[in-house]
């Protein structure tokens, strides 16, 4: 018996019945592109990530992997870690792709590996690349061309592509093209194509039935300067940005792009007074933009959208979309680090380069001035600036402990936030390390007698007004609690994991924010406890990703086993969640208070 390109030589008899409806005769394999534009709304569409990489079309046969990019040369040479799939005669359509420390397609990194012809050992590991397929244009040696989209992803789907770093990366069908495009947002992805379900594969061409839509996505920014037109004349040309870091302001690009008439004359009214003889920056800039820029005391907030955050820390292609009044600098701040494509917290928790913010010491020469402060930065005969919060941030074993309790997007963020202030606003830092510090204390409680409802509360409370000094406006939070449930016992540190996921799931990928509520009350005999978001929801995806970082960081899962452990049967916990709609977590305990339960109950993990 023959080898079948199905499953190998295992294939099911209905899987040789697939292959044998293959229409022929074979064509000349050449890639179909997609034309740009707004994707579609409605019935008869599927999905999928756009992935930057180089387009390739690879031919599987003689027990390799032949690799020919758009214009037709063979790049096989460059990738030979790409090895044949276990089924033959095969021509994939797919993307071959570098990811970076966080997941993401890296276009820099593939280029370390493009422009090598025959790369070494040590590059291949250092900057390892997969290929990713999202199409078959034949099997067996026969053209599926004229099948439609949909049963070529049918077909992709039983084809035994084991072997190699070849990866099939989802489609999605059924799904509003919005939650797409918020998903592709998230995880820090470029883009989303529609493809249409009963389209043929049309090679070589440029179809309506494939529709690509580049992602951007919205950051505030602080402006420290701008320069002239580039073409000369007197004016603004384009605006210098950054962003808080550390107490400083880090530098994270230009934008002309958008900068229209209208937004040079609101521009030009709001830096009235605002001019500084002194770059606002930390870090150095590029010899053009010093020597032409006009400096501005950062105060300004500003509104741009971007495609992605580049290796050096820059904005990608950003498009100035106005000022935003009213807005204070300190509540600016951007991501941390950009969600990975899959098991998104856990790899973010993993990841060894994640740093705690430094405070700078009395003295540093640049930085951002408090909202009191005088408007000159830095040099060497600084203007009045506000008092410098002295503060010791947690070293590096307290955070390392923090880490196995919290995940580290909220540690490092928190740290973050608190930093930003301090030099901006010294009385709002000490307020946030104060929240920090109960916060902690309280985390790491012995729970020798438990904990109460308005304890847990109560904290859940303060890493809420922590997040708050993160997102500013975008988080708005209520905390209600009925005075007779007060007293009802709890496993320690239920309530704040909840809250967590509300924020990190809810509120973060949603660009206009929204509102966390947490409210607890009495039903009959029992004390129901509720978590709820108008926020972006959680799908499959955001679900698996949570539930992978449960078992460290007592997220949801996490909260179940606890009340399992003390209450049995007693207890509930219920989720519910729809994408676009938010979340809302009820759990149910018995009304008990501390004389009604046993101690060692509630010492649950």
């Amino acid at each position: 018996m023959g080898t079948s390109p199905l499953r190998g030589p295992s294939a099911a008899p209905g899987a040789r019945e697939t292959v044998a409806r293959v229409p022929g005769p074979r064509g000349r394999a050449r890639p179909m592109l997609a034309s740009p534009g707004e994707l579609p709304r409605g019935a008869g569409w599927a999905f999928e990530f756009v992935w930057s990489g180089l387009r390739c079309l690879g031919h599987a046969g003689g027990g390799e992997l032949r690799l020919l990019d758009a214009d037709g040369h063979d790049v096989t040479a460059g990738f030979p870690e790409l090895g044949a799939p276990a089924a033959p005669g095969l021509v994939l359509d797919g993307v071959v792709v570098a990811l970076d420390a966080v997941g993401r397609p890296s276009p820099s990194r593939l280029r370390r590996r493009s422009k090598v012809r025959a790369p070494s050992r040590g590059l291949v590991e250092t900057t390892p690349v997969s290929f990713y397929v999202f199409d078959v244009l034949e099997v067996g040696g026969r053209s599926t061309a004229r099948m439609s989209y949909r049963e070529r992803r049918e077909l992709l789907a039983e084809i035994d592509l084991a072997g190699g770093r070849v990866v099939v990366p989802p489609s999605f069908t059924g799904v509003d093209a919005e939650q797409v495009v918020r998903t592709a947002r998230h995880y820090g992805l470029e883009g989303v194509v529609a493809k249409r379900v009963e389209s043929t594969y049309q090679g070589g061409r440029r179809s309506r039935s494939w529709i690509s839509s580049v992602v951007t996505r919205p950051q505030d920014v602080v402006v420290g300067g701008w320069l002239p037109p580039r073409g000369g004349g007197a004016g603004i040309g384009s605006l210098l940005l950054g962003v808080p870091s550390e107490g400083t302001l880090r530098y994270v690009g230009r934008v002309s792009t958008g900068v229209t008439a209208g937004a040079r004359r609101e521009m030009f009214e709001a830096a009235q007074g605002l001019t500084c003889p002194v770059s606002p920056f930390d870090d150095p800039l590029p010899a053009d933009v010093d020597a032409a820029a006009h400096w501005l005391t950062p105060r300004l907030v500003g509104h741009v959208e971007h495609r992605r955050w580049t290796p050096t820390g820059l904005l990608g292609r950003p498009v100035w979309r106005g000022l935003r009044a009213g807005t204070h600098p300190a509540t600016v701040q951007a991501p941390v680090l950009a969600a990975p494509v899959v098991a998104t917290d856990l790899a973010l928790d993993d990841l060894a380069t994640v740093d705690g913010p430094r405070l700078r010491r009395p003295g540093h020469s640049r930085g951002m001035t408090g909202s009191g402060g005088a408007s000159d930065v830095g040099g060497t005969t600084p203007a009045r600036t506000p008092p410098t919060l002295e503060v010791a941030l947690p070293d590096a074993e307290v955070e390392a402990a923090l880490r196995s309790r919290f995940s580290a997007h909220f540690v490092h963020n928190a740290l973050t936030a608190i930093a930003a202030y301090v030099r901006l606003d010294p009385s709002r830092a000490r307020e946030l390390l104060t929240e920090f510090a109960d916060f902690t204390r309280y985390s790491f409680r012995d729970g020798e007698a438990g904990t109460t409802v308005a304890e847990e509360l109560r904290n859940a409370r303060r890493y809420l007004t922590l997040e708050q000094a993160r997102f500013g406006p975008r988080l708005g939070v209520e905390v209600t609690i009925a005075p007779d449930v007060e007293k009802v016992v709890l496993p320690p540190f239920v309530v704040a994991p909840l809250v967590e996921n509300a924020v990190r799931h809810g509120i973060e990928p949603k660009p206009e924010g929204g509102t966390v509520h947490v409210t607890a009350s009495g039903a009959g005999a029992d004390c129901l406890v509720t978590v709820s978001d108008d926020g972006a929801g959680m799908g499959p995806e955001a679900f698996r990703a949570a539930s992978q970082v449960d078992a460290r960081h007592g997220g949801i899962a996490e909260v179940s086993r606890r009340l399992q452990a003390a209450f049995g049967s007693s207890c509930d916990l219920h989720v519910d969640s729809r994408p676009g709609s938010g979340t809302t977590v009820r759990l149910r305990v018995p009304a008990r208070d501390r004389e009604q339960v046993p101690t060692e109950q509630l010492l649950v993990g």
